[in-house]
Protein backbone atom coordinates (compact mmCIF):
# COMPACT_ATOMS: atom_id res chain seq x y z
CA UNK A 1 0.00 0.00 0.00
CA UNK A 2 1.30 3.43 -0.87
CA UNK A 3 0.38 6.84 0.87
CA UNK A 4 -1.45 8.77 0.50
CA UNK A 5 -3.96 6.34 -0.61
CA UNK A 6 -4.83 6.66 -4.54
CA UNK A 7 -8.56 7.89 -4.90
CA UNK A 8 -8.98 4.96 -8.12
CA UNK A 9 -5.97 2.11 -8.12
CA UNK A 10 -6.97 -0.61 -10.86
CA UNK A 11 -3.25 -1.37 -11.04
CA UNK A 12 -4.39 -5.02 -10.18
CA UNK A 13 -2.61 -6.85 -12.86
CA UNK A 14 0.84 -8.83 -13.53
CA UNK A 15 3.77 -7.16 -11.37
CA UNK A 16 6.26 -5.21 -13.38
CA UNK A 17 9.52 -5.15 -11.73
CA UNK A 18 11.20 -2.00 -12.99
CA UNK A 19 14.95 -0.93 -11.54
CA UNK A 20 15.54 1.77 -14.29
CA UNK A 21 13.62 3.45 -16.77
CA UNK A 22 13.76 6.30 -19.36
CA UNK A 23 10.66 9.18 -19.78
CA UNK A 24 9.45 10.63 -23.34
CA UNK A 25 7.17 13.44 -23.91
CA UNK A 26 6.53 16.27 -21.61
CA UNK A 27 8.21 17.54 -18.32
CA UNK A 28 10.90 15.00 -19.00
CA UNK A 29 13.16 17.21 -16.40
CA UNK A 30 10.61 17.04 -13.70
CA UNK A 31 10.30 13.39 -13.83
CA UNK A 32 14.12 12.66 -14.35
CA UNK A 33 14.59 14.45 -11.14
CA UNK A 34 12.20 13.09 -9.02
CA UNK A 35 13.63 9.33 -10.06
CA UNK A 36 17.57 10.65 -9.81
CA UNK A 37 16.61 12.26 -6.01
CA UNK A 38 15.01 8.52 -5.29
CA UNK A 39 18.24 6.72 -6.64
CA UNK A 40 16.14 5.20 -9.50
CA UNK A 41 18.50 5.40 -12.89
CA UNK A 42 16.83 7.21 -15.81
CA UNK A 43 18.61 5.19 -18.39
CA UNK A 44 16.69 2.42 -18.13
CA UNK A 45 14.38 0.10 -20.98
CA UNK A 46 11.07 0.67 -19.31
CA UNK A 47 9.92 3.59 -21.08
CA UNK A 48 7.57 6.12 -19.07
CA UNK A 49 6.33 8.47 -21.54
CA UNK A 50 4.05 11.87 -20.26
CA UNK A 51 1.60 13.59 -21.96
CA UNK A 52 0.25 17.22 -21.33
CA UNK A 53 -3.45 17.52 -21.88
CA UNK A 54 -6.11 19.98 -21.21
CA UNK A 55 -9.04 17.94 -20.93
CA UNK A 56 -11.92 17.27 -18.82
CA UNK A 57 -10.91 14.47 -17.51
CA UNK A 58 -7.32 15.70 -16.38
CA UNK A 59 -8.67 18.78 -14.97
CA UNK A 60 -12.00 18.20 -13.33
CA UNK A 61 -12.86 16.54 -9.95
CA UNK A 62 -16.71 14.84 -10.23
CA UNK A 63 -16.83 14.65 -7.00
CA UNK A 64 -15.92 18.17 -6.30
CA UNK A 65 -17.73 20.02 -9.24
CA UNK A 66 -14.45 21.68 -9.49
CA UNK A 67 -11.25 22.46 -11.44
CA UNK A 68 -8.13 20.88 -10.28
CA UNK A 69 -4.25 20.98 -11.74
CA UNK A 70 -2.85 18.17 -9.48
CA UNK A 71 -5.18 15.59 -11.29
CA UNK A 72 -3.35 13.16 -13.29
CA UNK A 73 -3.87 9.01 -14.56
CA UNK A 74 -1.05 6.56 -14.98
CA UNK A 75 -1.83 3.80 -17.06
CA UNK A 76 0.56 0.68 -16.95
CA UNK A 77 1.56 -2.50 -19.55
CA UNK A 78 4.37 -4.57 -19.45
CA UNK A 79 6.68 -2.70 -21.47
CA UNK A 80 5.52 0.98 -20.61
CA UNK A 81 3.74 3.42 -18.41
CA UNK A 82 1.96 6.48 -19.32
CA UNK A 83 1.29 9.54 -17.25
CA UNK A 84 -1.20 11.79 -17.90
CA UNK A 85 -2.48 15.61 -16.61
CA UNK A 86 -2.88 18.84 -17.15
CA UNK A 87 0.11 20.64 -15.32
CA UNK A 88 3.85 19.98 -14.40
CA UNK A 89 2.91 19.90 -10.98
CA UNK A 90 0.40 17.03 -11.38
CA UNK A 91 3.51 15.48 -13.68
CA UNK A 92 5.17 15.56 -10.35
CA UNK A 93 2.86 14.05 -7.90
CA UNK A 94 2.47 10.84 -10.39
CA UNK A 95 6.25 10.27 -11.01
CA UNK A 96 6.44 10.27 -6.75
CA UNK A 97 3.60 8.04 -7.07
CA UNK A 98 5.21 6.52 -10.01
CA UNK A 99 8.35 6.16 -7.31
CA UNK A 100 6.86 4.93 -4.19
CA UNK A 101 5.11 1.99 -6.84
CA UNK A 102 8.31 0.87 -7.86
CA UNK A 103 10.19 1.46 -4.42
CA UNK A 104 7.40 -1.31 -3.02
CA UNK A 105 7.33 -3.32 -5.52
CA UNK A 106 3.81 -2.45 -5.99
CA UNK A 107 3.81 -1.75 -9.76
CA UNK A 108 1.52 -3.86 -11.75
CA UNK A 109 -0.56 -3.92 -14.92
CA UNK A 110 -3.70 -1.33 -15.18
CA UNK A 111 -4.70 2.33 -14.74
CA UNK A 112 -5.03 4.25 -11.42
CA UNK A 113 -6.94 8.12 -11.42
CA UNK A 114 -5.40 10.32 -8.15
CA UNK A 115 -6.70 13.66 -7.05
CA UNK A 116 -6.27 15.87 -3.74
CA UNK A 117 -9.53 16.04 -2.00
CA UNK A 118 -8.60 18.93 0.00
CA UNK A 119 -7.62 22.07 -2.14
CA UNK A 120 -4.99 23.44 0.33
CA UNK A 121 -2.59 20.73 2.28
CA UNK A 122 0.55 22.44 4.09
CA UNK A 123 1.62 23.19 7.43
CA UNK A 124 3.23 26.33 9.21
CA UNK A 125 5.98 27.08 11.30
CA UNK A 126 4.18 28.92 13.99
CA UNK A 127 5.45 27.93 17.06
CA UNK A 128 7.37 29.34 20.21
CA UNK A 129 10.40 28.12 20.81
CA UNK A 130 13.69 27.69 18.72
CA UNK A 131 13.59 28.24 15.07
CA UNK A 132 14.44 25.35 12.67
CA UNK A 133 17.78 25.48 10.67
CA UNK A 134 17.56 25.91 7.29
CA UNK A 135 18.44 22.39 6.38
CA UNK A 136 15.74 21.11 8.51
CA UNK A 137 13.32 23.20 6.80
CA UNK A 138 14.89 21.92 3.75
CA UNK A 139 14.38 18.47 4.49
CA UNK A 140 10.61 18.51 5.63
CA UNK A 141 9.58 20.77 2.49
CA UNK A 142 11.21 17.52 0.44
CA UNK A 143 9.49 14.91 2.29
CA UNK A 144 6.11 16.74 2.44
CA UNK A 145 6.07 17.79 -0.90
CA UNK A 146 6.76 14.01 -1.75
CA UNK A 147 3.54 12.95 0.03
CA UNK A 148 1.04 15.24 -1.15
CA UNK A 149 1.15 18.54 0.47
CA UNK A 150 1.42 22.11 -1.34
CA UNK A 151 1.42 24.78 1.01
CA UNK A 152 4.01 26.26 3.05
CA UNK A 153 3.70 29.16 5.98
CA UNK A 154 6.67 30.67 7.23
CA UNK A 155 5.92 32.35 10.81
CA UNK A 156 8.04 31.32 13.33
CA UNK A 157 7.02 33.24 16.26
CA UNK A 158 10.60 33.31 17.68
CA UNK A 159 12.41 34.74 14.23
CA UNK A 160 12.99 38.43 15.70
CA UNK A 161 12.20 39.93 12.17
CA UNK A 162 8.67 38.43 12.60
CA UNK A 163 7.36 39.76 15.37
CA UNK A 164 9.17 41.85 17.60
CA UNK A 165 11.63 43.91 14.67
CA UNK A 166 8.82 43.88 11.98
CA UNK A 167 10.00 47.42 10.88
CA UNK A 168 13.50 46.54 10.06
CA UNK A 169 14.43 44.56 7.09
CA UNK A 170 15.78 41.13 7.41
CA UNK A 171 19.45 41.22 6.84
CA UNK A 172 21.63 40.18 4.10
CA UNK A 173 22.46 37.01 5.07
CA UNK A 174 18.67 36.10 6.64
CA UNK A 175 16.88 36.93 3.05
CA UNK A 176 18.80 34.79 1.11
CA UNK A 177 18.14 31.99 3.57
CA UNK A 178 14.24 32.99 2.79
CA UNK A 179 14.94 33.15 -1.10
CA UNK A 180 16.93 29.30 -0.72
CA UNK A 181 13.24 28.27 1.12
CA UNK A 182 11.52 30.16 -1.50
CA UNK A 183 13.30 28.69 -4.44
CA UNK A 184 12.90 25.10 -2.76
CA UNK A 185 9.54 25.42 -2.18
CA UNK A 186 9.04 26.61 -5.64
CA UNK A 187 11.11 23.40 -7.40
CA UNK A 188 8.70 21.19 -4.94
CA UNK A 189 4.91 22.95 -6.01
CA UNK A 190 4.95 24.19 -2.83
CA UNK A 191 2.90 27.68 -2.48
CA UNK A 192 5.70 29.40 -0.38
CA UNK A 193 3.52 31.80 2.40
CA UNK A 194 5.77 34.60 4.05
CA UNK A 195 4.52 36.26 7.21
CA UNK A 196 4.61 39.22 9.50
CA UNK A 197 3.10 39.76 12.94
CA UNK A 198 3.23 43.07 13.74
CA UNK A 199 0.35 43.38 16.31
CA UNK A 200 2.44 43.42 19.53
CA UNK A 201 3.87 47.37 18.57
CA UNK A 202 2.10 48.43 15.80
CA UNK A 203 0.15 51.56 15.43
CA UNK A 204 -2.96 51.78 13.22
CA UNK A 205 -3.34 55.41 13.13
CA UNK A 206 0.27 55.89 12.05
CA UNK A 207 1.32 56.04 8.07
CA UNK A 208 4.80 55.49 8.89
CA UNK A 209 4.43 52.44 10.30
CA UNK A 210 1.99 51.41 7.41
CA UNK A 211 4.76 52.53 5.15
CA UNK A 212 7.37 50.34 6.94
CA UNK A 213 4.99 47.36 6.85
CA UNK A 214 4.50 48.11 3.25
CA UNK A 215 8.21 48.36 3.10
CA UNK A 216 9.20 44.76 4.64
CA UNK A 217 6.57 42.98 2.45
CA UNK A 218 8.03 44.57 -0.99
CA UNK A 219 11.25 43.36 0.40
CA UNK A 220 10.03 39.36 0.74
CA UNK A 221 8.67 40.19 -3.07
CA UNK A 222 11.63 40.96 -4.45
CA UNK A 223 13.14 37.16 -4.02
CA UNK A 224 10.08 36.06 -5.35
CA UNK A 225 7.22 35.76 -2.70
CA UNK A 226 3.48 36.30 -4.17
CA UNK A 227 1.91 34.70 -1.00
CA UNK A 228 1.50 36.73 2.04
CA UNK A 229 0.09 36.30 5.73
CA UNK A 230 -0.93 39.08 8.47
CA UNK A 231 -0.94 37.48 11.48
CA UNK A 232 -2.94 39.46 14.22
CA UNK A 233 -2.98 36.12 16.78
CA UNK A 234 -1.78 36.46 20.62
CA UNK A 235 -1.43 40.12 20.67
CA UNK A 236 -3.32 42.46 22.90
CA UNK A 237 -7.30 43.04 23.06
CA UNK A 238 -7.11 46.62 24.15
CA UNK A 239 -5.79 49.63 22.50
CA UNK A 240 -1.99 50.85 22.91
CA UNK A 241 -1.82 53.57 21.83
CA UNK A 242 -4.33 56.77 22.92
CA UNK A 243 -4.53 58.22 19.04
CA UNK A 244 -5.78 54.81 18.21
CA UNK A 245 -8.58 54.59 20.74
CA UNK A 246 -9.73 57.94 19.67
CA UNK A 247 -9.80 56.54 15.73
CA UNK A 248 -11.61 53.67 15.77
CA UNK A 249 -14.34 52.20 18.03
CA UNK A 250 -13.20 49.07 18.78
CA UNK A 251 -10.17 47.08 18.15
CA UNK A 252 -11.79 45.11 15.12
CA UNK A 253 -11.91 47.81 13.42
CA UNK A 254 -8.42 49.15 13.48
CA UNK A 255 -7.76 45.49 12.27
CA UNK A 256 -10.15 45.40 9.41
CA UNK A 257 -8.66 48.87 8.27
CA UNK A 258 -5.30 47.61 8.71
CA UNK A 259 -6.17 44.12 6.46
CA UNK A 260 -7.88 46.36 4.03
CA UNK A 261 -4.95 49.14 3.30
CA UNK A 262 -2.87 46.36 2.82
CA UNK A 263 -4.79 44.01 0.72
CA UNK A 264 -5.21 47.32 -1.27
CA UNK A 265 -1.97 48.27 -1.76
CA UNK A 266 -0.03 44.74 -2.41
CA UNK A 267 -2.84 44.47 -5.23
CA UNK A 268 -2.42 47.75 -6.97
CA UNK A 269 1.60 47.10 -7.58
CA UNK A 270 0.50 43.05 -8.34
CA UNK A 271 -2.73 41.74 -8.49
CA UNK A 272 -1.20 38.53 -8.41
CA UNK A 273 -0.67 38.54 -4.67
CA UNK A 274 -2.77 36.50 -2.39
CA UNK A 275 -3.19 37.30 1.43
CA UNK A 276 -3.76 35.33 4.35
CA UNK A 277 -4.98 37.17 7.98
CA UNK A 278 -5.21 35.37 11.54
CA UNK A 279 -7.58 37.51 13.27
CA UNK A 280 -7.20 37.99 17.03
CA UNK A 281 -10.29 36.01 17.91
CA UNK A 282 -9.03 32.73 16.03
CA UNK A 283 -11.05 29.99 17.35
CA UNK A 284 -14.02 29.12 20.08
CA UNK A 285 -17.50 30.99 19.54
CA UNK A 286 -17.93 30.97 14.91
CA UNK A 287 -20.74 34.16 16.05
CA UNK A 288 -18.99 36.14 18.33
CA UNK A 289 -18.91 39.83 17.64
CA UNK A 290 -14.71 40.45 16.35
CA UNK A 291 -14.90 37.49 14.31
CA UNK A 292 -18.13 37.91 12.58
CA UNK A 293 -17.48 41.64 11.80
CA UNK A 294 -13.55 40.79 10.81
CA UNK A 295 -15.05 38.19 8.42
CA UNK A 296 -17.82 40.12 6.99
CA UNK A 297 -15.69 43.64 6.10
CA UNK A 298 -12.37 42.48 4.61
CA UNK A 299 -11.89 41.07 0.99
CA UNK A 300 -13.84 37.68 0.35
CA UNK A 301 -10.65 36.40 -1.51
CA UNK A 302 -8.38 36.54 1.72
CA UNK A 303 -7.88 33.43 3.46
CA UNK A 304 -8.76 33.63 6.96
CA UNK A 305 -7.21 31.12 9.93
CA UNK A 306 -9.22 29.77 11.91
CA UNK A 307 -7.86 26.87 14.69
CA UNK A 308 -11.41 25.20 15.53
CA UNK A 309 -13.65 25.34 18.87
CA UNK A 310 -10.22 25.77 20.65
CA UNK A 311 -6.42 26.94 20.34
CA UNK A 312 -6.00 23.22 19.88
CA UNK A 313 -8.96 21.45 18.86
CA UNK A 314 -9.58 17.66 19.89
CA UNK A 315 -12.17 17.71 16.55
CA UNK A 316 -12.45 20.02 13.13
CA UNK A 317 -16.19 19.65 11.88
CA UNK A 318 -17.86 20.43 8.93
CA UNK A 319 -20.90 21.78 11.59
CA UNK A 320 -18.36 24.36 12.96
CA UNK A 321 -17.09 25.35 9.01
CA UNK A 322 -20.59 26.15 7.82
CA UNK A 323 -21.17 27.95 10.51
CA UNK A 324 -17.91 30.31 10.71
CA UNK A 325 -18.96 30.71 6.93
CA UNK A 326 -22.08 31.72 7.87
CA UNK A 327 -20.98 33.99 10.56
CA UNK A 328 -18.13 35.57 8.18
CA UNK A 329 -18.94 35.00 4.34
CA UNK A 330 -15.68 32.88 4.57
CA UNK A 331 -14.86 29.28 4.64
CA UNK A 332 -11.80 28.78 7.01
CA UNK A 333 -8.70 28.04 6.29
CA UNK A 334 -7.37 25.63 9.37
CA UNK A 335 -4.66 26.37 11.36
CA UNK A 336 -4.51 23.03 13.07
CA UNK A 337 -2.64 23.29 16.22
CA UNK A 338 -1.29 19.80 15.69
CA UNK A 339 1.54 18.06 16.29
CA UNK A 340 2.40 21.74 18.17
CA UNK A 341 3.68 21.15 21.76
CA UNK A 342 4.94 24.38 22.77
CA UNK A 343 3.80 26.78 25.80
CA UNK A 344 2.01 24.61 28.19
CA UNK A 345 2.85 21.18 26.40
CA UNK A 346 6.47 21.19 26.03
CA UNK A 347 6.87 18.09 28.18
CA UNK A 348 4.45 16.31 25.99
CA UNK A 349 5.75 15.09 22.80
CA UNK A 350 3.20 14.58 19.78
CA UNK A 351 3.93 11.90 17.55
CA UNK A 352 0.92 9.77 17.25
CA UNK A 353 -1.56 10.18 13.90
CA UNK A 354 -3.85 13.18 13.15
CA UNK A 355 -7.29 11.86 14.36
CA UNK A 356 -10.50 13.58 15.37
CA UNK A 357 -10.84 15.43 11.50
CA UNK A 358 -14.02 15.17 9.75
CA UNK A 359 -13.81 13.11 6.73
CA UNK A 360 -15.91 15.51 4.89
CA UNK A 361 -14.41 18.73 5.84
CA UNK A 362 -12.53 19.13 2.46
CA UNK A 363 -16.34 20.15 1.27
CA UNK A 364 -16.21 22.90 3.75
CA UNK A 365 -13.14 25.03 4.38
CA UNK A 366 -10.30 26.46 1.81
CA UNK A 367 -7.97 23.41 3.64
CA UNK A 368 -6.29 22.75 6.40
CA UNK A 369 -2.75 24.18 7.70
CA UNK A 370 -0.35 21.92 10.20
CA UNK A 371 1.20 23.99 13.11
CA UNK A 372 4.28 22.07 13.42
CA UNK A 373 6.54 21.40 16.56
CA UNK A 374 9.81 23.10 17.62
CA UNK A 375 11.36 19.31 17.05
CA UNK A 376 11.95 19.29 13.12
CA UNK A 377 12.61 15.68 12.70
CA UNK A 378 9.95 14.72 15.03
CA UNK A 379 6.91 16.49 13.01
CA UNK A 380 8.23 14.80 10.18
CA UNK A 381 5.75 11.41 11.48
CA UNK A 382 2.99 12.91 12.21
CA UNK A 383 2.92 15.58 9.50
CA UNK A 384 3.11 12.51 7.01
CA UNK A 385 -0.21 11.29 8.61
CA UNK A 386 -1.93 14.90 8.19
CA UNK A 387 -0.62 14.52 4.38
CA UNK A 388 -2.08 11.16 3.78
CA UNK A 389 -5.13 12.81 5.83
CA UNK A 390 -5.61 15.78 3.37
CA UNK A 391 -5.06 14.05 -0.07
CA UNK A 392 -7.35 11.41 0.67
CA UNK A 393 -9.42 11.91 3.91
CA UNK A 394 -12.18 9.81 2.93
CA UNK A 395 -9.85 6.62 2.58
CA UNK A 396 -7.90 7.71 5.71
CA UNK A 397 -6.42 5.31 8.38
CA UNK A 398 -4.80 6.95 11.29
CA UNK A 399 -3.19 3.45 12.22
CA UNK A 400 -1.41 2.50 9.14
CA UNK A 401 -0.53 5.84 8.49
CA UNK A 402 1.20 5.64 11.28
CA UNK A 403 3.01 2.57 10.64
CA UNK A 404 3.39 3.67 6.60
CA UNK A 405 5.20 7.20 8.25
CA UNK A 406 7.31 4.53 10.71
CA UNK A 407 8.72 2.88 7.58
CA UNK A 408 9.42 5.74 5.89
CA UNK A 409 11.40 7.93 8.18
CA UNK A 410 12.70 4.55 10.10
CA UNK A 411 13.32 1.58 7.76
CA UNK A 412 14.33 -1.27 9.71
CA UNK A 413 14.36 0.40 12.88
CA UNK A 414 10.52 1.24 12.27
CA UNK A 415 9.39 -2.23 14.52
CA UNK A 416 11.40 -1.56 17.92
CA UNK A 417 10.31 1.95 17.47
CA UNK A 418 6.70 1.21 18.17
CA UNK A 419 7.88 0.22 21.53
CA UNK A 420 8.64 3.72 22.21
CA UNK A 421 6.56 5.57 20.16
CA UNK A 422 3.76 3.88 21.76
CA UNK A 423 3.70 6.54 24.65
CA UNK A 424 3.82 9.09 22.81
CA UNK A 425 0.34 9.64 22.15
CA UNK A 426 -0.74 12.36 24.34
CA UNK A 427 -1.80 15.74 22.85
CA UNK A 428 -5.20 17.68 22.62
CA UNK A 429 -6.49 14.97 20.11
CA UNK A 430 -6.15 12.53 22.99
CA UNK A 431 -5.21 11.88 26.71
CA UNK A 432 -5.14 8.29 26.12
CA UNK A 433 -1.29 6.50 25.52
CA UNK A 434 0.48 2.99 26.17
CA UNK A 435 -2.03 1.42 24.48
CA UNK A 436 0.61 -1.66 23.19
CA UNK A 437 2.27 -2.04 26.77
CA UNK A 438 -1.79 -1.63 28.73
CA UNK A 439 -2.58 -4.50 26.54
CA UNK A 440 0.98 -6.15 27.92
CA UNK A 441 0.42 -5.73 31.30
CA UNK A 442 -3.10 -6.83 31.64
CA UNK A 443 -2.85 -10.42 29.91
CA UNK A 444 0.36 -10.64 32.02
CA UNK A 445 -2.26 -10.23 35.03
CA UNK A 446 -4.59 -12.49 33.16
CA UNK A 447 -2.25 -14.83 33.49
CA UNK A 448 -1.17 -14.89 36.85
CA UNK A 449 -5.24 -15.13 37.91
CA UNK A 450 -5.05 -18.19 36.02
CA UNK A 451 -1.84 -19.45 37.51
CA UNK A 452 -0.37 -19.59 35.01
CA UNK A 453 2.75 -17.79 36.51
CA UNK A 454 5.39 -19.54 33.93
CA UNK A 455 4.27 -17.80 30.76
CA UNK A 456 3.68 -14.57 32.35
CA UNK A 457 6.98 -14.10 33.09
CA UNK A 458 7.91 -15.61 29.99
CA UNK A 459 5.77 -12.99 28.34
CA UNK A 460 6.68 -9.83 30.82
CA UNK A 461 10.49 -10.43 29.88
CA UNK A 462 10.01 -11.08 25.97
CA UNK A 463 8.46 -7.23 26.09
CA UNK A 464 10.87 -5.68 28.69
CA UNK A 465 13.68 -7.51 26.23
CA UNK A 466 12.01 -5.37 23.20
CA UNK A 467 11.73 -2.62 25.59
CA UNK A 468 15.10 -2.78 26.30
CA UNK A 469 16.31 -3.16 22.30
CA UNK A 470 14.27 -0.22 21.62
CA UNK A 471 16.39 2.05 24.22
CA UNK A 472 19.15 0.69 23.43
CA UNK A 473 18.60 1.84 19.45
CA UNK A 474 17.38 5.30 20.84
CA UNK A 475 20.70 5.90 21.93
CA UNK A 476 22.19 6.30 19.09
CA UNK A 477 22.06 10.22 18.65
CA UNK A 478 23.56 9.89 14.62
CA UNK A 479 19.96 9.34 13.84
CA UNK A 480 18.84 12.92 13.81
CA UNK A 481 14.91 11.72 15.19
CA UNK A 482 16.74 10.03 18.14
CA UNK A 483 18.90 13.47 19.07
CA UNK A 484 15.59 15.36 18.68
CA UNK A 485 13.75 12.92 21.35
CA UNK A 486 17.07 12.91 23.98
CA UNK A 487 14.64 14.31 26.89
CA UNK A 488 12.06 11.58 26.12
CA UNK A 489 14.40 8.78 25.48
CA UNK A 490 16.04 9.53 29.36
CA UNK A 491 12.47 8.98 30.45
CA UNK A 492 12.29 6.05 28.79
CA UNK A 493 15.11 4.91 30.00
CA UNK A 494 13.57 5.05 33.35
CA UNK A 495 10.25 3.28 32.51
CA UNK A 496 12.27 0.29 31.30
CA UNK A 497 14.20 0.19 35.13
CA UNK A 498 10.55 0.37 36.73
CA UNK A 499 9.45 -2.26 34.08
CA UNK A 500 12.06 -4.49 35.53
CA UNK A 501 11.42 -3.42 38.99
CA UNK A 502 7.72 -4.74 38.61
CA UNK A 503 8.76 -7.84 36.96
CA UNK A 504 11.37 -9.03 40.21
CA UNK A 505 8.93 -7.55 42.53
CA UNK A 506 6.70 -9.60 41.04
CA UNK A 507 8.72 -13.01 40.40
CA UNK A 508 10.63 -12.32 43.68
CA UNK A 509 9.00 -10.35 46.36
CA UNK A 510 12.42 -10.21 48.65
CA UNK A 511 12.05 -6.71 50.40
CA UNK A 512 14.97 -5.82 48.48
CA UNK A 513 13.06 -6.09 45.51
CA UNK A 514 10.43 -4.11 47.00
CA UNK A 515 12.47 -1.07 48.26
CA UNK A 516 13.83 -0.93 44.89
CA UNK A 517 10.39 -0.84 43.06
CA UNK A 518 9.36 1.69 45.41
CA UNK A 519 12.45 3.74 45.02
CA UNK A 520 11.72 3.55 41.00
CA UNK A 521 8.31 4.73 41.20
CA UNK A 522 9.06 7.85 43.08
CA UNK A 523 12.16 8.56 40.25
CA UNK A 524 9.83 8.32 37.70
CA UNK A 525 6.74 10.03 39.24
CA UNK A 526 8.79 12.90 39.91
CA UNK A 527 9.96 13.56 36.11
CA UNK A 528 7.97 15.56 34.87
CA UNK A 529 8.52 14.84 30.83
CA UNK A 530 5.08 12.72 29.81
CA UNK A 531 5.74 9.36 28.94
CA UNK A 532 3.34 5.95 29.36
CA UNK A 533 -0.63 5.91 30.11
CA UNK A 534 -1.95 5.26 33.80
CA UNK A 535 -1.17 1.41 33.35
CA UNK A 536 2.16 1.59 34.41
CA UNK A 537 1.81 3.45 37.08
CA UNK A 538 -1.14 1.33 38.07
CA UNK A 539 1.48 -2.00 37.86
CA UNK A 540 3.58 -0.36 39.92
CA UNK A 541 1.20 0.87 42.71
CA UNK A 542 -0.31 -2.56 42.39
CA UNK A 543 2.63 -4.90 42.94
CA UNK A 544 3.45 -2.09 45.93
CA UNK A 545 0.23 -2.87 48.36
CA UNK A 546 0.30 -6.66 47.43
CA UNK A 547 3.34 -6.45 50.15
Amino acid sequence: MIYPKVQKNNLNGELISVNAAKFSGDCKTVAERVFTENNIDINGEFNVQIKLTDTRKTTYIEELSKLCDEKYFITVTKESALIESSTEKGVFRAVNTLVKLIKNNELRTGDLEDYPLFETRGYIEGFYGPTWENEKRLSVMSLMAKNGMNTYYYAPKDDIYHREKWRELYPEKELEDLKALYNKASENYLDFNWCVGPGLTYKYTSDEDFTLLIEKIKSIYNIGVRNFGLLLDDIPWEFQYSEDAKKYDGIVDAHIDLINRTYNELKSFDSSIKLTVCPTQYSGDENGYYVSKFGKFIPSDVKMFWTGEEICSRVLTVRESQELFRATDHKPLFWDNYPVNDCEMFQEMHLGAVIGRDKELYKHCEGLISNVMEYAECSKIPLMTIADYLWNPVQYNPDDSLENAHKEILGDKARLFRYFADHLGVSCLSKYSSALMSETLAHINFLLSRSECEKAFEEFSDYNENMRNCLDMLKDESVPLFKELKKWVKKFGMCCDLLDAIYFAKKEPTQENINNLRELTEKYNSDGTILTGFCLREAAEKTLKMY
